[in-house]
Parts: C-alpha cells; sequence; structure tokens
C-alpha cells in the first residue's frame, strides 16, 4: 500500500509544483502592487464609489466590505479571489482524473491484478488528492507569511484562514469530482465537468452577490463558504458554512465508495 501510495504521489508531483508556483506567484504578485498603490488608495476609493453596489459587493468592497487601504483587504480583493479559483480548478483536475485515468488509458486491468482491493485503490487515490492540497496549502502559507511580513505585519490568525478557505474549497472541488470521474471515465470529458462546475458555482456566487432576489444561491456555492470578507474582517469561517462544507466532503466520500464497489470496470 506505501509503495503504491508513493507511486502514486510521483505521478503527480510535477502537477503538484507547477500549480503551486502559479498559486503563490500569483499571491507574491497582488502583494507586491499593495505598496505601490498604498498612497493612492484614497483616489482609487472614490473612482470605485462611482460604480454599482452590486458591483462593488462582487470584489467584497460593498457596504462592510474590505478596506483596500490596508495591506490585507487588498489581498482579499483580487489575490484571493484568483487563489481561489486557481487552486479549485487544480483541486477539480486532480480529483476528476486520479481516477479516471486509470480506465483511460487502460492501465486499470494491471492495478487491479494485484494484491490490492478497489477500497485500497481508492483510500490511496485520495490520500494522495489531500497530501498534494495540504502541501499546496503549506506553501501558500509560507509564502503569505513571508509576503505580509516585508510588505505590512503578521497577523497569523488571519492568514492561516486566508489558506485553510482555500484548502476547504479545493477539498470540496476534489471530493465531488472524484464522484464524477466513477461515471465519466473519458478524462477530457471528466476534466471539462469538473472546470465547468469550479467556473459555474464562482458565477453562482456572483449572481447570489449581485441581487437579493438570488441570495439563497449562496448555500450552493462554496466560494460564499469561505468569503474573503468573513475571514478579513470577522477573523472567521461561519460554522453553518464548515457543517455545510463537511457534510458535502463527507457525502462525497461515501459516495466514492459506495459506487466505486458497485462499478462494473471493463477489463
Amino acid at each position: 500500500m506505501k509503495h503504491y501510495i508513493k507511486n502514486e504521489f510521483i505521478r503527480q508531483y510535477k502537477s503538484l509544483i507547477l500549480w503551486t508556483a502559479i498559486v503563490c506567484g500569483l499571491s507574491i504578485l497582488m502583494l507586491s502592487m499593495y505598496p505601490a498603490f498604498k498612497d493612492s488608495i484614497g483616489q482609487m476609493e472614490s473612482m470605485l464609489s462611482a460604480f454599482p453596489d452590486g458591483f462593488l459587493e462582487v470584489f467584497g468592497l460593498g457596504e462592510g466590505g474590505l478596506n483596500i487601504s490596508d495591506a490585507y483587504g487588498w489581498y482579499g480583493m483580487e489575490g484571493y479571489l484568483f487563489v481561489t479559483l486557481i487552486g479549485g480548478s487544480y483541486a477539480a483536475l486532480l480529483g476528476s482524473t486520479i481516477l479516471s485515468r486509470e480506465e483511460d488509458d487502460q492501465t486499470i486491468e494491471f492495478l487491479l491484478s494485484k494484491p490490492i482491493s478497489r477500497n485500497q485503490i481508492l483510500l490511496g487515490k485520495g490520500l494522495v488528492v489531500v497530501i498534494n492540497l495540504i502541501l499546496m496549502t503549506m506553501v501558500s502559507f509560507i509564502t503569505l507569511i513571508l509576503t505580509f511580513l516585508i510588505i505590512d505585519e503578521i497577523r497569523f490568525t488571519t492568514i492561516l484562514l486566508l489558506v485553510i478557505g482555500p484548502f476547504l474549497l479545493q477539498v470540496i472541488f476534489a471530493s465531488i469530482s472524484f464522484v464524477i470521474s466513477i461515471f465519466v471515465t473519458k478524462s477530457r470529458q471528466v476534466m471539462s465537468i469538473s472546470l465547468g462546475l469550479v467556473i459555474g458555482l464562482f458565477f453562482l456566487d456572483v449572481i447570489a452577490t449581485l441581487t437579493d432576489q438570488f441570495e439563497f444561491l449562496k448555500y450552493f456555492t462554496p466560494y460564499e463558504y469561505v468569503n474573503a470578507v468573513d475571514i478579513i474582517n470577522n477573523h472567521a469561517i461561519h460554522w453553518i458554512y464548515l457543517i455545510i462544507s463537511l457534510g458535502l466532503i463527507i457525502l462525497s466520500v461515501f459516495s466514492s465508495w459506495y459506487f466505486y464497489n458497485k462499478k462494473d470496470i471493463l477489463l
């Protein structure tokens, strides 16, 4: 089992390095712009006040929203948004292809010929997904600590939540994509579906933010669960969203186990 997990991790480490570099690079880029704009933020806020409230709410700048004259508010406006989108895309792609690729590449026959059960295959793949996401989160945390240390000050709890939020989002996308990959085994198809899920739920969050009429949609999009305004202003992730997130993850893990063991795998 250890050998199987090790081999699976080796197959994934290059993409982990690439996506982690993109996520951390974007965080550094967004934060490095803060000192240059710091002195002119008052003018920016005057300019932004001309935009509709709904537009500002999308970027967390509405009433009671982020203070972009503060480095953490600045990061929450755009940097955090990109990190959640890109990190979520990586998690969805990883979760959707790590299992389906075995059938698409017709290597599942070789895998099942080994003394390893279906549950062990699922467990090994799942552990590799979680390990990859934890490593990305740890590197992101160190990157944010060092960058905030250079440009402003360290607020440990806020930085910790700024990486835990995206991690929670990534686990949700990875676990849902994992379930989808049991039914859609063609890698290109399942990748398209998973990326569509990431982008589609983002626009669902935008719609829920723009109009009060569709505010109820916020419970159906994980982007709302890890909202930057709550994390930076209130230093918290709302307990109801934590319960929904854990419920989605547990349901996805159980569904994966149930349907994969019931599935007829064509060899």
